[in-house]
């Protein structure tokens, strides 16, 4: 018998919350579609670069267009040389999955789902003359798309005939879709290739479907 589902879940990588609301029908041959919304924040990194590279006629380049310009002031410029970024992002996702269960209670869930996010990034950088070697401070937001790729597999506790614990690994893989505006070129940056989080959750049967 299929059923039709709503869930809730948080997912974190130790320095950020991502909250997810997904609505689920499950069928007989065991095949989730699910559809759903989230909201949360992507954590903050601290990118630090030699400044030798500075010295040497290599540029440093940022993932956003609006931060790579040199600073300016009217005794010299300021190239980029180090930075922090943060990013919050809301989105939308679709996605197929496999559930078994071993057992009254315990069961295992696998998703893979695509997502399509609407992100506010904020650069805090740091810029250096190569004439005075002095250093100032700048900061920059941008808005942005990106899209990612989202293997996930959780442990399922039944809690009641309707409601479901579950806990697990979400493992998404970032890529841009508005390499205009930003367009990461380190893997240490945000929204950059693969981005391991861990996760929480419930699901509440709401119907079942003869």
């Amino acid at each position: 018998m299929g059923q039709k589902r709503i869930g809730i879940d948080v997912s974190s990588r130790m320095n950020n919350l991502m909250f997810t609301a997904h609505y689920q029908q499950v069928l007989k041959n065991r095949i989730i579609y699910s559809a759903g919304i989230f909201v949360g924040g992507h954590g903050s990194v601290f990118i630090v670069n030699d400044t030798m590279r500075l010295y040497n006629g290599n540029s440093i380049t940022t993932p956003y267009a609006n931060s790579n310009r040199p600073v300016t002031d009217s005794i010299t410029s300021y190239q980029a040389l180090d930075y922090i970024s943060s990013a919050k992002s809301a989105g939308i996702q679709f996605g197929l999955g496999y559930y078994f269960e071993f057992g009254v209670e315990h069961g295992l869930r696998i998703n893979l789902n695509s997502k399509w996010a609407y992100v506010r990034s904020n650069l805090r950088g740091y810029y250096r003359s190569l004439e005075t070697f002095e250093e100032v401070y700048s900061t920059h937001s941008e808005q942005h798309f990106v899209a990612s790729l989202s293997l996930e597999a959780f442990h399922t506790i039944r809690l009641s005939r309707k409601l479901t614990f579950n806990y697990g690994l979400k493992v998404p893989y970032f890529y841009t879709i508005d390499k205009a505006r930003f367009n990461p070129s380190t893997h240490k940056d945000l929204l950059y290739g693969f981005e391991p989080e861990i996760s929480i959750g419930f699901t509440r049967v709401i119907r079942k479907c003869d």
